[in-house]
């Protein structure tokens, strides 16, 4: 069974960039952290990152409810160039997270006209099992759904502001 949150919104930068930003920006400027969740502070074995199958291992200092260290595995599935970016995560190594065995991200943008640009991001996660959906639905609309809104306001911030 699955959960999916969409977000959509409008960056006022080149396609280019909007595609770029979220994947090859500055992903510690926008993980910075939403209740539950710590910052992300670094990335371990990152040098494939960007890459159809390239993967990353996104590391916190950690926090009262998360071990310090690596969260999960970050790991590309797509890109298209100036088009879409599909990704998954998996490997979770918070134990919050016993009810989801995997999510997969996805950013897609389209240009509207010069340097304005629509985006969509969305997150698909994945039940281990039925029992376990209600825990995956909960989380999504009240932690991850949260987590993606600053996100996005963040890397709407580093794509406009030109820090990318």
């Amino acid at each position: 069974m699955t959960t999916t949150i969409k977000l959509t919104d409008t960056f006022h930068t080149t396609v280019e960039r909007a595609f770029k930003c979220p994947i090859l920006g500055d992903a510690t400027k926008f993980l910075d952290g939403y209740r539950l969740q710590p910052p992300v502070t670094g990335f371990e074995e990152d040098d494939s990152w960007g890459q159809v199958n390239g993967i990353r291992y996104p590391v916190t200092n950690g926090s009262l409810w998360l071990p310090k260290g690596r969260l999960l595995k970050d790991e590309i599935l797509e890109r298209n160039e100036n088009v879409s970016w599909k990704w998954t995560i998996y490997d979770f190594k918070i134990p919050l997270m016993f009810f989801a065995g995997r999510a997969v991200g996805e950013w897609k943008v389209t240009a509207r006209e010069a340097n304005v640009t629509d985006v969509y991001y969305a997150y698909t996660f994945y039940s281990k099992n039925i029992l376990y959906h209600p825990f995956t639905m909960l989380f999504c609309h009240f932690q991850w759904k949260g987590m993606m809104k600053k996100a996005l306001r963040g890397i709407k911030r580093q794509c406009e502001s030109g820090l990318f």
